[in-house]
């Protein structure tokens, strides 16, 4: 099962993309401070411990630098990788790959939006079961009247859906995605 709500819990929202960057701000800052105080402590007494935690503090500096541009790398083909598996998909599944200019970023939709396109889709899949399985006008196949019926009860039931969506588009929707096929 999974929960489902209005409200998002992805990293690509606008206010934890500021959070972790003044995190970043502020934890480099506080190491050049660190290093400063280190070099300049090191500069004025001259002496080997005062040097060598300077350079404690100079590599501390490096190794996050290294670390923000090796998180900030990642980052990036990680947003590749996720963007060609979308294309991927989209291929894969008959539909045809979104243009920028024609339509709009999904995180720019709303979820009814998104939930509404989901339903119609489904919509579409089983009108092509239900003509698939239907039987021949000339009686040459006898069809499969138990996938029509799926197919039909499907139908009922992302209709009905949908319409409460509609209906209650005002409301936040909540609640939790049940598996039937786990059961």
């Amino acid at each position: 099962m999974q929960q489902i709500g209005s409200t998002r819990t992805s990293p690509s929202t606008p206010g934890s993309g500021r959070a972790s960057i003044w995190i970043t701000l502020i934890g480099m800052t506080a190491l050049v401070v660190i290093f400063v105080v280190a070099l300049l402590q090191a500069a004025n007494e001259n002496s080997v411990l005062g040097w060598v935690l300077a350079a404690i503090a100079l590599g501390w500096l490096l190794i996050a630098c290294f670390v923000l541009w090796m998180v900030r790398k990642a980052a990036k083909f990680g947003a590749r990788q996720i963007e060609q598996a979308q294309q991927d998909a989209n291929r894969r599944f008959g539909r045809a790959p979104m243009a920028a200019a024609t339509s709009a970023p999904a995180e720019d939709r709303s979820v009814l939006d998104q939930k509404l396109e989901h339903s119609f889709q489904i919509i579409m899949v089983q009108a092509r079961v239900i003509a698939a399985n239907l039987p021949a006008p000339d009686g040459s196949t006898p069809g499969d009247r138990d996938q029509v019926d799926r197919a039909l009860d499907t139908l009922a039931v992302t209709a009905s859906n949908g319409m409460g969506m509609v209906q209650d588009s005002q409301t936040p929707l909540t609640g939790e995605v049940i598996d039937d096929n786990n059961r």
